[in-house]
């Protein structure tokens, strides 16, 4: 009885070591399907590059128009600075025009009551403030252009 014990258990090792032999066996795959699983995936990564090279490129080009928008907006404001620098420039050059037939006509009516002025002296200050007159009409002129600029 002892024999046949360890013959059933030896008959059993064997049936259970074939199953698991079979069971663990590792399946092996077509060449084929390896090689079209490889295509796949390298055809995957080249559309995943594509797709990162638009990306990419759209950046880029966002960038681009972003700087060129910058550029674009910083002239903008020099020209308006350089405009009020401009109307700036105009109101000092009336006013200081201005001052000066003030002083003009103030020494000349001074001089008058003392009777120092000659006609051709009176002549001569006549024609500086006819001409400061006529500088100040087309310093106006060129104020009222910049200004409908603005």
């Amino acid at each position: 009885m002892g024999t046949i014990k360890i013959i059933t258990l030896l008959a059993v090792i064997l049936i259970c070591q074939t199953n698991l032999a079979q069971a663990t066996e590792v399946p092996t795959a077509p060449i084929e399907n390896t090689e079209q699983m490889e295509q796949a995936r390298i055809l995957q990564e080249a559309k995943e590059a594509k797709e990162i090279q638009k990306r990419v490129d759209r950046a880029e080009r966002d960038a681009m128009k972003a700087e060129k928008a910058q550029k674009k907006a910083e002239k903008e404001l020099k020209k308006r600075e350089r405009l009020s620098s401009d109307i700036d420039s105009k109101r000092r050059s009336i006013a200081k025009d201005s001052r000066k037939i003030e002083k003009f006509q103030e020494k000349m009516t001074k001089d008058q009551k003392k009777g120092k002025l000659s006609p051709l002296a009176i002549e001569k200050i006549n024609q500086k403030i006819d001409k400061l007159e006529k500088g100040i009409e087309k310093d106006k002129d060129k104020l009222d252009k910049l200004e409908r600029k603005q």
